[in-house]
Order: C-alpha cells, then structure tokens, then sequence
C-alpha cells in the first residue's frame, strides 16, 4: 500500500471512529403489540341460537346405518350339552415308584378333577386313593 492511502485510511479509522464512539448504543425498538394479538378480521364461529339448532336437527331414526349389522361375538344365552371329550375316560394311570414333587401338580389328580361327569370324577379319586395306599 502507498503511503497516501495508509494516511487516508488513519484519518477515515480516526474520524469515523470517534463518531462511533460518540453515538449512542443502538436500542432495540419494544415489539408490535398487534403482532401478538389474534387477527381482527376472523371471528370465530356463529353459535346457533336453540331454534336453530331444533330446526338443523334430524328427525330420529333417520340416521341408520346402511345394511345389516353383523354381531361379532355371540353370547350362548342356553345351556348346551357338554362336547364329547377324552377327558371323559379314564385317566392314564401315574407310573408306579414316582411321586408328584412337593408343591407340585399331581397330572393323575388333576385329571381326575378335570371330568364333568360327578360319578367318573369320583370314582377316579377313589381308583387313585386306593393306589396311592398300595404304595
């Protein structure tokens, strides 16, 4: 750089700086308080006085549905007779020498239970007490 301009460019930084220096601190201007505010031109919506509402309203059973409606469960309202199961045999005997572990489930035992027959289920819990004694 020339000295001319290295002169020019010290007196620009002095005098420019010394202008700078004497102005205030730029302030930030307090912010619009109708830019907050919910726009003016849009109202909400119209409430409907109770005699609009009665004449807008639709009669009743207008509004069904379209077809048929199907049920998706059905609840059995009468007894039915049980369905023919296995479990209505006689159990499988437990092997002999093995005892149901303790605080276990007895399989015999809890066959037994699970007959609907009252006399079956009974005579399996005698059938398996006259067992458990032979032991």
């Amino acid at each position: 750089m020339t000295l001319h301009r290295l002169l020019s460019l010290a007196l620009a930084l002095a005098l420019g700086g010394s202008t700078v220096l004497a102005q205030a601190p730029p302030t930030v201007p307090p912010p619009d308080p109708s830019a907050s505010a919910p726009p003016v031109g849009l109202p909400g919506p119209r409430l409907q006085t109770p005699e609009e509402k009665r004449d807008a309203a639709s009669p009743p059973n207008d509004l069904r549905p379209i077809g048929t409606v199907t049920p998706q469960i059905v609840v059995p309202l009468r007894q039915t007779a049980p369905p023919a199961s296995p479990l209505n045999s006689d159990p499988v005997p437990a092997p002999v020498g093995r005892v149901a572990p303790a605080g276990g489930v007895d399989d015999a035992a809890a066959r037994c239970g699970a007959l609907t027959d009252k006399q079956a289920r009974a005579a399996c819990r005698d059938k398996l007490a006259r067992e458990s004694l032979k032991r």
